[in-house]
């Protein structure tokens, strides 16, 4: 009986998570327990424990005596955020730059062929994944074991704005942005060149933040 209430857990909690990553579920959108207890048959108890989970993850905002919605983040949380990435993260690509192996420079450019095959397959979740890993790999070739635990961090807080606000879904291969910005850092890194690294990493950032800020509606031409 408790598997069967975890296992209910887990399923309420990836399908929300899913249905927010597939803007089935909006920034700002209430979410009803007896709706989408009903629409996953289960009670609501499971449902109650997923809000509370993504909750941690600051994808819901639960209120009390109002309820849960999906979260919505203020401009400035999300640019507070990126702030500090640029200034982390660029630091970490100018030092990775003159240490950087061939064996790193590999895996980055495997990551990008499959950043591309997550825009070809509209797959979201793998997105996620794979920009992370991008961004985490000139922190990991520096063995700065504090500068790695605090770009993690930034990373997985950040996570919650892309969900929320990245067009994802209005990009193709050849429309994102954010694939020939990543080639570019994963070149400057490969020429050993640490001001063009540095360079590409804060061009790449505030693009990101740039389109975060300002995301297209599904309607727009």
């Amino acid at each position: 009986m408790l598997l069967d209430s975890k296992n209910a857990e887990i399923n309420a909690y990836q399908q929300i998570k899913r249905a927010i990553m597939l803007k089935r579920l909006l920034p700002g959108q209430k979410l009803s327990e007896e709706w989408i207890s009903r629409n996953l048959n289960m009670s609501r108890t499971p449902v109650r424990a997923a809000f509370k989970k993504l909750e941690e993850e600051r994808l819901v905002e639960i209120i009390p005596r109002r309820g849960a919605f999906v979260y919505e983040p203020t401009i400035k949380e999300i640019r507070d955020v990126f702030e500090v990435r640029i200034v982390l993260e660029c630091y970490a690509a100018k030092k990775a730059a003159s240490m950087i192996s061939d064996q790193y420079i590999s895996q980055l450019d495997e990551l990008i062929e499959k950043e591309k095959e997550a825009y070809e397959t509209r797959d979201f979740e793998s997105f996620i994944t794979i920009n992370n890993s991008i961004h985490q790999t000139p922190a990991i070739v520096t063995q700065n074991k504090s500068l790695i635990k605090q770009i993690n961090s930034l990373l997985n807080w950040s996570d919650c704005y892309i969900v929320l606000n990245d067009p994802f879904y209005n990009r193709s291969v050849d429309t994102a942005k954010n694939i020939p910005e990543h080639k570019k850092i994963v070149e400057t890194l490969s020429n050993r060149n640490p001001l063009q690294a540095e360079k590409a990493v804060r061009t790449h950032l505030e693009s990101t933040l740039n389109s975060l800020e300002e995301p297209k509606s599904i309607f727009d031409n």
